[in-house]
């Protein structure tokens, strides 16, 4: 199984170039999967993926009142979990610039470490949106 999900995910990135890559809900859902999140909290992490960045993996948002941006398909901020600045640091120990790949490794490492600090709660397009209205991936 974990042969099949680093097959798909090779095939999904490609050469693992600069170009930014959107996935799919479906995509998403294996991915994230793969990468251990569990099955009985996937529906949470594929609806906080596509309200913060519309599963795109080269997501910036808007600079925020406090000037953080937030980063990648998580939207990860810099205040606190990764170091603008091109090497890694903060809490993460990462660069903004990795959790913007397509190889989504280092962000999923980050968003685990603040959902294991926060839970889903550190997100607000999770408390806005997913909350009580989940998306449907039982047919991926």
């Amino acid at each position: 199984m974990k042969l099949a999900g680093l097959f798909l995910t090779l095939v999904a990135f490609g050469s693992f170039g600069t170009e930014a890559y959107t996935f799919s809900r479906c995509e998403l859902a294996r991915t994230l999967r793969y990468h251990g999140l569990p099955e009985n909290k996937l529906r949470d992490w594929v609806c906080l993926v596509e309200k913060e960045s519309s599963r795109r993996t080269d997501a910036i948002g808007m600079q925020n009142s406090d000037g953080s941006w937030d980063h990648g398909l998580f939207q990860i901020n810099d205040r606190y979990w990764c170091n603008r600045a091109g090497w890694p640091g903060k809490e993460c120990n990462v660069s903004c610039d990795q959790l913007r790949s397509n190889d989504i490794t280092e962000a999923v490492r980050c968003a685990k470490k603040i959902f294991a600090r926060h839970g889903f709660s550190a997100w607000v397009a999770w408390r806005s949106y997913c909350q009580y209205n989940l998306p449907d991936i039982s047919y991926c």
